[in-house]
């Protein structure tokens, strides 16, 4: 459990290398000079982490909080190399904010949100262009409605929406959290984009969940330490993950915008984005307008989710509080029946009739306190304040839970009371100390629109339903602790909206008795019971302190440091490169997700040959053509051999064609070779097989009459001739076990590639601590109860006079040694073998054919002079047979430049098998070898122009085909792939075949210089990113 409790705050797969790399900074922190400005008090800081021992990065507000009632209302605190002044109380912040408004007007620089943003849009902007941004975007909002009666009724047409959906679950439990998101982000939408979605668009949905996800991490302990250690942010999953969000909300933003540009009525402007293509093209003969694409991004952006995350939270902790406090709801209830008609809705015009409503809803936001600590600030230039002087680009808190809970200015701060906005006489008062939205000149911009929204949203609810806690929860078991976040968010919980007009009927509380076993199971986990996790013991409570983490985390690797100074110097003379670090070697040198890049820039300063370490392992990185030529087949026998890999020791147990080594390997390779060419592999057999299979595939793509569809949909056929080899036939493109199959591969792909399940492979001792590893070997595990649903029809099908698939052939292999003592064909090398070549049979062809129409679309002009010369060399009617290469020189050099370009596979390791004599260096026996592909299709000896897409290196000045001795996608050696014939084939055909029958664009809105070659999908493989063509049929 301690453990867990700390996994909470600090990513397992990261510890380490966090820990050390913190480790590192410690000489830089502690020799820092002290500032000679009269800074607030505060705390004092230790070297590395300052104060974060007396911070709850979970809730750090409430550190702080605490720590101002030591040192006053303005204090230093510091986050570990990071001094930030934090302003307290409501009469701190309005002073600073209100009267010093232009000296702690700008935005602090924050890492995580400079990394999104780039210092666009409204929110993280700094001088002019946030200037500019905010009055564009305040008289734009005006512009299209909002304060005015026109987004009243955009808002009440949403509410009705949202009352017929509730109504949808006729008074049963649900969850509010989405569905609230959807309807107020429509709110935003229609004054974006002029339109809402359906709320159950899957786009729609996506993008909410891309939002969704990110206000969750950017409040996470793991980003804050980014933000505050923005160095050490390779480390960071969860960083990364936000990153990673952005560019999906930036992908889906861009084409938005194309449409909008390709239908923009300068007389009719629909929203925001309209009236910002239109500025944008009055400006764009200025050099340096504001007016930019990044700023259309992240000011669109910034009002998505602002206008979405904020308001839906206050919704949802107002029903929350309602369903608490039944006897408030009640009143509320009543005031509206008194107040407004029959059957109608509350307007924005009934406020003023509506105080104890008004009340409520002040004190919701007052409560709910969703932005603690506001959004931070910074000095422009150093300032005099309040005796202290704070110096320019200071982050300045300003801590608005201090003023929304000032007891100065709430009689019961730490109560749910509307009367804190009541009078005497039950009129509603204005408390200055209100302030959820901030004050000042970077005061959100939203304000008038939220309020409109929470008012319309909150009464319109309130007035068509009652809200109570599911059955067997009682108001009492209702949790009002904060679920943090960016904002703080209510804990998940379900609701109970009963329409008013059927409250006293007894048949509701019928209804509500046949709630489902399902529905009971959720209820036992109310916050009752949550609350016992809180009376752990005292170890735990220890463990969930991440900085008491961190600093025990420090002690352990100065203890570690001082029993061992570290890497000792190899007795072996192994080749240069960088120095290591205590416990994480290079890896602060290294992308995981792009591995190979990181190699190939290392190999610019230390050589071809070099020496990394990846956490405690040694490696040997082989770069360039003619070194890892040498290596792998004049020094064949040395480099043969494969490391131990824990993730595939795991999978595989050193049995299988890729990852065992010695007499299993070689025995296991020559049956597999023999079979696999006994069943047509490199044969015409075999070529029939991929037309037929061509011909399923022409036919699926047919049934999308042109429309878009994305580029995985060609995997299907090459997927599906390596399934005719292993289990003897092909399956329907809808059949369930192909699809499972399908889906299987593609999750197990994609976890080979994440840096989670890398960290595993370099401290498996740690294995207890990670997740990936074990999720993989589960859909692993997966696979294998198929597979073993096809080797048990084998074996009670068998007949050695009709072999039928490779799994027929190992079956009876291990019939014919099954009376061998020391048989290698037994059933874990058999298992083993075959999901070798499930995995690697599949993703490598099905990705290239990916890539090679994608390279098509982009490059329309290539695929033109590829169906020129299809036209030229095959007769009408009649398909490419693989021999028909020999005359289609052009064709076959595109082919060749597409697996040149798209590095597919940039390197499997291997090992030494004996201690080697190479180049000078002596590497001894085992050690990691690297041969790297992705230097080698990349050479810059080898290739003219290694980084563009380039038919014309496979082509001599006549236009022959000419052979590339670099050209080594499948490897060399012993241990080049051995279904290279097959590939080649496979790709000849089904490419050849494509582009006889169909002319391949990018869907509508999508030009040619909008597809993505630049940054592909990391897995296994190297994918490109998902995109969609359409098909033309061609005459």
């Amino acid at each position: 459990m301690a453990v867990q409790s700390f996994l909470q705050y600090v990513g397992s797969s990261s510890l380490l290398c966090l820990a050390a790399g913190l480790f590192a900074l410690l000489y830089f922190l502690s020799s820092s000079k002290k500032s000679v400005c009269n800074l607030p008090p505060g705390p004092r800081p230790l070297p590395l982490i300052g104060n974060l021992n007396m911070v709850d990065l979970k809730k750090p507000f409430q550190s702080l909080t605490q720590l101002s009632k030591i040192y006053g209302n303005v204090f230093t605190v510091h986050f570990g190399p990071r001094k930030v002044v934090v302003l307290a109380g409501y009469e701190t912040i309005k002073d600073a904010l209100l009267n010093h408004a232009e000296e702690f007007g700008e935005r602090a620089e924050i890492p995580i949100f400079r990394k999104m943003t780039q210092g666009n849009g409204i929110a993280f902007s700094h001088g002019e262009i946030w200037k500019t941004m905010r009055r564009f975007t305040l008289s734009t909002l005006r512009d299209f409605g909002m304060g005015k009666r026109t987004l009243e009724i955009r808002i009440l047409e949403e509410v009705n929406s949202l009352i017929k959906y509730f109504e949808s679950y006729h008074g049963k439990p649900f969850d509010t959290k989405m569905i609230l998101n959807n309807a107020v982000s429509n709110v935003i939408c229609s004054i974006l984009f002029g339109e809402r979605f359906e709320y159950d668009d899957p786009v729609f949905l996506t993008l909410l969940k891309l939002i969704n996800q990110n206000t969750k991490l950017l409040g996470s302990p793991m980003v804050q330490l980014y933000n505050f250690y923005p160095s050490l942010g390779f480390l960071s999953g969860a960083s990364k993950t936000v990153l990673q969000n952005i560019s999906e909300l930036n992908a889906f933003l861009q084409k938005l915008f194309q449409e909008h540009q390709e239908d923009l009525n300068e007389n009719d402007l629909t929203g925001f984005v309209d009236a910002f293509l239109v500025k944008q093209k009055q400006e764009s003969k200025k050099p340096h307008t504001a007016f930019s694409n990044g700023n259309l991004v992240f000011s669109t952006l910034d009002l998505f989710a602002a206008g979405t995350e904020t308001t839906s939270t206050t919704v949802r902790w107002g029903l929350l509080l309602m369903m608490k406090y039944p006897e408030i709801q009640r009143k509320i209830q009543e005031e509206m029946n008194r107040v407004i008609e029959p059957g109608e809705l509350p307007r924005l015009e009934d406020r003023k009739k509506m105080p104890y409503t008004e009340a409520v809803l002040h004190e919701i936001q007052r409560f709910a306190n969703i932005v603690p600590m506001g959004v931070s600030r910074s000095t422009p230039s150093d300032v005099n304040f309040r005796g202290y002087v704070i110096p320019k680009g200071t982050e300045i808190i300003p801590l608005l839970t201090s003023a929304l809970n000032d007891e100065l200015h709430w009689k019961t701060p730490d109560q749910f009371n509307p009367s804190h906005f009541l009078d005497a006489n039950g009129n509603f008062i204005r408390r200055e100390a209100f302030i959820p939205f901030s004050v000042g000149r970077r005061a959100c911009l939203g304000e008038g629109l939220a309020k409109m929204e929470l008012f319309l949203f909150f009464s319109g609810l309130l007035r068509k339903f009652v809200f109570h806690p599911p059955p067997g929860v009682d108001k009492s078991d209702l949790d009002l602790t904060a679920d943090v976040g960016f904002t703080l968010t209510p804990m998940p919980h379900l609701v109970c909206a009963v329409p008013c007009e059927s409250i006293a009927e007894s048949k509701q509380k019928a209804s509500w008795q046949k709630l489902n076993s399902a529905t009971a199971f959720l209820l036992l986990l109310t916050p009752k019971n949550r609350l016992l996790l809180k009376k752990m013991s005292f170890l735990i409570s220890f463990f969930s302190d991440p900085s008491l983490v961190c600093l025990l985390c420090a002690a352990v690797l100065l203890a570690v440091t001082y029993f061992s100074t570290g890497y000792k110097k190899s007795a072996f003379k192994l080749p240069p490169g960088p120095t290591p670090l205590p416990i994480i070697g290079n890896l602060h040198l290294v992308d995981l997700r792009r591995q190979d890049k990181s190699l190939m820039k290392l190999a610019e300063k230390y050589g071809p040959i070099f020496t990394l370490h990846f956490g405690f392992q040694k490696v040997v990185v082989l770069t360039g053509y003619e070194v890892v030529r040498e290596a792998l087949v004049n020094y064949t026998e040395e480099f043969v051999d494969r490391p131990s890999i824990p993730i595939f020791d795991q999978i595989q147990n050193g049995h299988g064609l890729f990852f065992s080594i010695g007499e299993l390997w070689r025995s296991t390779r020559r049956f597999t070779v023999s079979s696999l060419r006994n069943l047509g592999m490199g044969k015409h057999l075999m070529e029939g097989r991929v037309f037929e299979e061509l011909h399923f595939l022409i036919d699926r793509i047919k049934s999308f009459q042109g429309e878009p569809f994305s580029l995985p949909c060609f995997n299907c056929a090459p997927i599906n001739v390596t399934f005719v080899l292993l289990f003897g036939d092909r399956f329907d493109y809808k059949d369930p076990t192909f699809l499972t199959l399908l889906r299987l591969i593609d999750e197990v792909m994609i976890l080979l590639g994440s840096p989670n399940l890398n960290y595993f492979n370099f401290y498996p001792f740690l294995g207890f601590l990670f997740k990936t590893h074990k999720i993989m070997l589960k859909k692993i595990d997966d696979v294998r109860a198929i597979l073993r649903q096809y080797m048990k029809a084998s074996r009670e099908d068998i007949n050695e006079n009709s072999v039928r698939s490779y799994i027929d052939a190992l079956i009876f292999k291990q019939q014919e040694e099954k009376n061998k003592k020391d048989s290698l064909f037994h059933d874990d090398n058999l298992m083993a073998s075959i999901l070798d070549l499930v995995m690697a049979g599949t993703e490598t062809i099905a990705t290239t054919l990916q890539w090679s129409i994608l390279l098509m679309m982009k490059y329309p002009e290539i695929q033109k002079k590829v169906q020129e010369e299809i036209g030229r060399t095959v007769k009408a009617g009649s398909w490419a047979t693989y021999e028909d290469r020999k005359k289609m020189p052009y064709t076959n050099a595109v082919l060749h430049e597409v697996q040149r370009f798209i590095t597919l596979l940039p390197h499997v390791p291997r090992c030494t098998a004996v201690d080697t004599h190479f180049r000078g260096y002596f590497l001894p026996k085992g050690i990691i070898v690297i041969p790297s592909l992705t230097s080698v299709l990349l050479d810059k000896t080898q290739w003219e122009t290694p980084h563009q897409f380039n038919p014309n290196h496979f082509l001599d000045a006549e236009g022959n085909f000419v052979k590339k001795g670099a050209f080594l996608p499948f490897s060399t050696g012993r241990r080049n792939c051995i279904g290279e014939s097959l590939a080649k084939m496979e790709l000849f055909v089904f490419f050849v075949g494509l582009l006889q029958t169909f002319t391949f664009r990018p869907q509508p809105g999508v030009s040619e210089s909008d597809l993505d070659l630049t940054v592909p999908q990391t897995t296994f493989t190297l994918r490109p990113q998902p995109q969609a063509t359409c098909a033309v049929l061609r005459e």
